[in-house]
């Protein structure tokens, strides 16, 4: 019976592993084709939703780091049971966010000034396929929260996720206005709008941080001291 136990533990284990590199590699095989993309159509909705979702997988990969450290018994954790180890992968994510959120608003306040030009059709195919990618890794990721339990790292990744899906649609809209109209002021324009969209989720994920480290207190330098005595 305690085999059975055991070997259903490492099936579970396994799927969880699963469920991390599917997402992991899909977004870091079509993020290195957003980042050609950008390049090809001169795209700047394309090119910060290629950021996010470069910063997607560095989510995914820590979160993944994180949950196989956590269920490690020697890892030092606070009174949530969360352990630092995710909590150190999530600052990580939020700040990693914010460098990708300052570098596009920059970018687009410049293109204003400086209009370039897009090319809507390649623009809108690139995106549409980013869409859909992101579709599939929200499921895969949805999965992995309802089998497996929330935590910190698995909302960050999913909230990651979401994020990248509300910018491929808006990167798809960019691609269709310019496509027929010719406008390119659209392109920047709905570039601060993933920006925004992305802060909300990192500025969400911010809060979170300080909530759990808030209720920690002095556990994290009593576990600390646990843990090297």
């Amino acid at each position: 019976m305690s085999q059975h136990a055991h070997h259903h533990d490492h099936h579970d284990h396994d799927d969880d592993h699963d469920h991390y590199f599917i997402p992991f590699a899909l977004i870091f095989v079509f993020a290195v084709i957003e980042a050609v993309g950008s390049w090809y159509t001169g795209s700047l909705a394309l090119l910060s939703d290629a950021g996010h979702m470069f910063s997607d997988v560095a989510a995914l990969g820590l979160a993944w780091l994180a949950g196989v450290m956590a269920k490690r018994p020697n890892v030092a954790r606070h009174k949530s049971g969360v352990s630092y180890v995710e909590l150190a992968v999530s600052i990580i994510n939020a700040l990693t966010m914010l460098l990708v959120i300052v570098f596009v608003v920059v970018e687009a306040f410049d293109r204003f000034k400086d209009p370039h030009q897009v090319k809507g059709l390649g623009l809108t195919v690139i995106a549409t396929l980013g869409l859909l990618v992101n579709v599939i890794v929200a499921k895969q990721l949805h999965h992995q929260v309802e089998h497996h339990g929330e935590t910190l790292n698995s909302r960050a990744a999913f909230l990651h996720v979401v994020g990248d899906l509300l910018g491929s649609v808006a990167a798809v809209a960019a691609g269709v206005v310019i496509y027929f109209t010719g406008w390119m002021p659209i392109d920047p324009i709905l570039s601060l709008f993933i920006s925004l969209l992305l802060l909300a989720f990192t500025l969400n994920l911010v809060r979170d941080i300080v909530h759990t480290l808030r209720s920690d207190g002095n556990a994290k330098k009593a576990g600390a001291f646990t843990h090297e005595h």
